[in-house]
């Protein structure tokens, strides 16, 4: 599983946190799926939603709560930072997950998913790094 360090930022506050890069979550723009108590110190206890309908990959559909308000989403490495780019949050329970829209404008090219090695797009070729 690749894991990302990710900072979430939003009106000048920022929380850091550990994020599963998942490019079987698809999405027509840039989303994360994140549990209520990372994102509440950004968007606040109640934050405003709206219901989305989704296609899971198992075919089953499921309405979903995802914000109004978007959020600033960076990748941190070790040397360079990436982002931000505006996503829209799904709440959810338990992993934060950034699907593949947003890896995409992030520029994260993912090398092997099993060993959790990948690069930014800009890499390929010349460097392999590990994730988290």
């Amino acid at each position: 599983m690749l894991r990302l360090r990710v900072k979430l930022c939003r009106g000048g506050s920022c929380v850091e946190a550990l994020a599963v890069a998942n490019s079987g979550f698809v999405g027509f723009e840039p989303e994360i799926l994140a549990p209520l108590r990372v994102v509440e110190p950004l968007l606040g206890r109640s934050p405003r939603v709206e219901l989305v309908e989704r296609v899971l990959a198992d075919g089953s559909v499921v309405q979903l709560p995802r914000t109004v308000d978007p959020v600033d989403v960076l990748v941190v490495s070790e040397d360079r930072v990436a982002g931000p780019v505006p996503a829209r949050v799904y709440l959810g329970r338990g992993l934060l997950l950034l699907n593949d829209k947003l890896l995409s404008k992030l520029g994260v090219a993912i090398i092997d998913p099993g060993e959790g090695l990948w690069c930014f797009r800009d890499e390929l070729g010349v460097r392999v790094r590990k994730g988290y």
